[in-house]
């Protein structure tokens, strides 16, 4: 008989439960903290990644799912296999691949930033950066030389008489 049953039997009892704790108070978590809850480790490359998703893929020269965008680019492992949005990278809108189209996560309800449209799309002027300047061009619209030492046109003195 234990010391503990002997007790009992003898009509003393606990004034405290016997597995009962005092609970810690929790602080907020610091951003390196979050940034530890999120899988950050590629399997090919063996490396921490700030862009590592998990990919269900059909490669059968790599035998993982955690990969970071770079290895699934030279891998030519398609964004359609991608399974998760959870990397940094993806969270903040800075998630891209450079082989093969992305695939549209805004679509299941996570946040998502708004892409920019790029500077020659939709905004009218689709000449703009293609080298028609006025300032690159004479009284009868054709081409003025360069300077060899930079972009700055030659200008003649008798240009505008």
């Amino acid at each position: 008989m234990s010391l503990k049953e002997a007790l009992l039997k003898a009509g003393f009892q606990s004034s405290k439960i016997e597995n009962e704790r005092v609970r810690k108070v929790k602080k907020e978590k610091t951003k390196t903290e979050k940034h530890q809850e999120h899988r950050n480790f590629c399997e090919v490359c063996e490396t921490i990644q700030p862009d590592v998703e998990r990919f269900k893929h059909r490669n059968p020269r790599i035998d993982a799912e955690w990969i970071c965008a770079n290895c699934a680019d030279k891998n030519d492992i398609l964004d359609q296999f991608r399974l998760t949005n959870q990397s940094d990278f993806a969270r903040s809108g800075r998630y891209r691949r450079f082989y093969g189209p992305m695939k549209d996560f805004s679509q299941e309800g996570l946040p998502q930033k708004k892409e920019r449209r790029h500077a020659r799309e939709g905004h009218g002027n689709q000449n703009r950066h293609r080298g028609n300047r006025s300032g690159n061009r004479d009284v009868d619209g054709n081409r003025r030389p360069h300077n060899r030492s930079g972009n700055r046109p030659v200008r003649d003195r008798n240009f505008n008489k």
